[in-house]
Formats: structure tokens, C-alpha cells, sequence
């Protein structure tokens, strides 16, 4: 009798994890889809803060890396035609938070990132709020 090999649960759970994501994003409308982006996002940041609070190096550090791309999709998506004020006040915000990952980065300062969670975390806030139906 041969025994099959045993996944780690971790990467049972991460590959749970993705289904998950998947199943999520194919049937999301395009204000959801913002809305995981925004999830992800966080994600990303908590476990960079993590990271940060156990010493780890932050340059190069894969969440961190996560959290800077998902910031310039959402940077991509703005509509300057139909956001007016909305849509450059966003885009300040999303720039001001790159560059606080990116000295977060260099300086490995645990504060810098939590105000930059602390940013998107009330942005995404008022965007659930405006969760249609």
C-alpha cells in the first residue's frame, strides 16, 4: 500500500484560500471588485505590520510588494472624468500611501505602515457604504 504524501495546512489553507478568491472575484460586479481589492489590500498591510513587528526586513517583502501593486491598480481604476474632486483627492491619497510603504520599506517603521492601513481602512469603510442594493 502506497501513502499519499501530506499537504501542509498551510498550503491546503492558502490553496483554500485562492478557490475562494477566485469563486469571489468571477462573480463580482465591478463595485465589488473594487471592494476585494480593498480586502486585499488590507491583507497585505496586516501582514506586513506582522512582518515588521517580528523584525523582519521590509525591502522586498512580499506583502509589502502585494500591497504597492494593489495600491497602483487601485490608482488605475480612478475615473477623473466622472470622480471630479472624488477622484484626485483619491489619487493624492493613493500616491501618499505609496510613498509611505515605500520609506516604510526602507526605515522598517512598524508606525508609517499602520497609518497607512489606517488610511485605506476608512477608505474602504465609505466604500462599503456605498455598497449599491
Amino acid at each position: 500500500m502506497m501513502m499519499q504524501p501530506r499537504t501542509h495546512p498551510a498550503i491546503a489553507s492558502q490553496h483554500y484560500r485562492m478557490l475562494e478568491l477566485k469563486s469571489r472575484v468571477e462573480s463580482a460586479s465591478p463595485h465589488g471588485l473594487v471592494g476585494l481589492l480593498y480586502e486585499e489590500l488590507i491583507r497585505s498591510l496586516d501582514l506586513t505590520i506582522f512582518a515588521a513587528r517580528k523584525g523582519q526586513a521590509l525591502i522586498g517583502n512580499a506583502h509589502l510588494v502585494k500591497a504597492g501593486s494593489i495600491l497602483v491598480a487601485l490608482e488605475g481604476s480612478i475615473d477623473f472624468d466622472a470622480g471630479g474632486d472624488l477622484a484626485t483627492t483619491l489619487a493624492r491619497v493613493y500616491g501618499a500611501c505609496r510613498k509611505g510603504l515605500n520609506d516604510a520599506a526602507k526605515s522598517g517603521d512598524e508606525q508609517k505602515l499602520a497609518e497607512v492601513r489606517d488610511a485605506i481602512g476608512d477608505i474602504f469603510y465609505a466604500w462599503q457604504a456605498l455598497q449599491p442594493g
